[in-house]
């Protein structure tokens, strides 16, 4: 019977482990990232011994997914070996060089199209190559289902004898809009067609490469998917098409907040600590070929959701321009099946999570912490 999670962390591991104020290779917050890893511990040390390929490694779940295996091993002492795969390794390694300086890790400089593995090279498979951002990104259509599709089938092709776990890292743009009446995605919900735009070849491209897994799984091969929904933490993009990263620059800025809608669409976001046990726990504790949703189930309006960034940072206010919203927009999972089958209860709710991102920008930026 898996423990609920997230579980005590072990006085005996995190006692002095994690000093308060100290930073990651990449900057993050290591008492953060050892409380983390302690409530985990048993799906962490299930990890002893492992060879890790990680895609996607400089991406923003990439280097979350880094430090916090880095750091686990350190407290652990699991005798890790990863190999991360970005294709520009050398312009994220100049900005973090603890990382380069790691022996544990070795970087290969490839796009995921054309990746080349032997087989039976890793006991553990984690798929995060093309993250959400690709959904708006300024490359041609073809380009980014090939990413998604070609890049997964390239990925899968590593699996081989030793291989424990192969975790891929899909997205819950594959419902397409939301149903008239439902609270929530749930895993079994059919998806729906989605208007032609990127975003429906990034959701159709998802859907495809989750097949792909699905073939695998039926083979016997240890295939399992996280459907990622929202989220924020730091390493965000705060310039792109995420509303609440573009809320916390405006907002640490001094600037206005700006709503370019009515503010009704329905979203909801899970801090990054959250997400990483969450992934650890399907890529070590998950049912092979099953999907699981990966978000909050907490629900908040896109204006209310301003108004909250504006009060937790000390903004310059709210502007709401008052562009129709569709009525039914809404991406927020149901995440009964991550949460009665792993145990998994988000542990940072939204106001820390939007104080904790905030603090970081303001730190990164050369202002001041909150």
């Amino acid at each position: 019977m898996i423990e609920p999670f997230p579980r005590p962390v072990p006085d005996v591991l995190m006692a002095g482990a994690c000093p308060e104020g100290s930073r990651s290779s990449s900057g993050l917050d290591m008492s953060e990232l050892g409380i983390l890893i302690g409530s985990l511990a048993p799906q962490f040390c299930a990890l002893s011994g492992a060879r890790v390929l990680l895609t996607g490694a400089t991406g923003w779940f990439g280097v979350w997914l880094l430090d916090a295996l880095c750091l686990a091993d350190d407290l652990l002492r699991l005798g890790l070996h990863i190999t991360a795969v970005s294709r520009k390794p050398d312009r994220f390694l100049a900005q973090f060089p603890a990382f380069a300086a790691d022996t544990r890790i070795t970087w290969l400089k490839a796009d995921v199209r054309q990746l080349e593995l032997a087989r039976d090279q890793f006991t553990h498979v984690i798929h995060a190559a093309t993250d959400s951002s690709l959904k708006l990104a300024p490359v041609p259509d073809d380009q980014v289902a090939e990413t998604i599709v070609e890049g997964t089938r390239r990925a899968l092709r590593a699996i081989g004898p030793c291989c424990k776990s192969f975790l891929f890292l899909s997205s819950g743009a594959i419902y397409g809009p939301a149903q008239v009446n439902t609270l929530g995605f749930t895993e079994e919900q059919a998806s729906r067609t989605v208007p032609v735009s990127k975003m429906s070849v990034y959701a159709t491209s998802k859907r495809t490469a989750e097949q792909l897994c699905a073939v695998e799984a039926d083979r016997g091969m240890p295939t399992k998917i996280a459907r990622c929904f929202a989220f924020l933490g730091p390493h965000m993009p705060f310039d792109r098409h995420f509303a609440i990263g573009n809320f916390i620059a405006d907002a640490v800025g001094g600037q206005v907040i700006r709503v370019k809608s009515d503010g009704r669409a329905l979203r909801s976001y899970l801090y990054m600590t959250d997400l990483i046990g969450a992934l650890i726990a399907i890529l070590i504790d998950g049912a092979v070929g099953r999907p699981y949703n990966v978000g909050s189930d907490f629900t908040v309006s896109i204006g209310e959701l301003a108004h909250r960034v504006n009060q937790v940072v000390g903004g310059c206010g709210v502007w709401i321009d008052g562009a129709e919203s569709d009525p039914q927009d809404r991406y927020v999972p149901d995440i009964s099946r991550l949460r009665n089958e792993l145990g998994f209860c988000p542990r940072v709710s939204l106001e820390p999570a939007i104080a904790k991102t905030a603090n970081w920008l303001r730190l990164n930026s050369g202002g001041t912490a909150l």
